[in-house]
């Protein structure tokens, strides 16, 4: 996504969030589990595992839910904790 299109004013994450996130290649999307890194206030800088390595692409904010990490979870729900 061009500078342009992600718009100005780009907020960097102290700690990345967790997400979920629809990301585009040229012949398919796919689903990733992954960290919002940084944003604006039309998109979204994802950071993911792929095949091993590290990957990021600029989406659109509207392709970006938060996920919970199950630490996350277990703090909020201790009796749902695993022993």
């Amino acid at each position: 996504m061009s500078e342009d299109a992600r718009g100005p004013d780009v907020c960097h994450a102290v700690t990345p969030a967790p997400v979920w996130a629809w990301v585009q290649f040229p012949t398919f999307h796919i689903r990733v589990k992954g960290f919002a890194k940084s944003w604006t206030r039309d998109a979204v800088l994802v950071e993911w595992a792929q095949f091993g390595q590290q990957a990021d692409a600029w989406v659109w904010r509207s392709a970006v839910k938060h996920r919970t990490l199950r630490a996350d979870r277990a703090e909020r729900h201790p009796g749902n904790a695993p022993h």
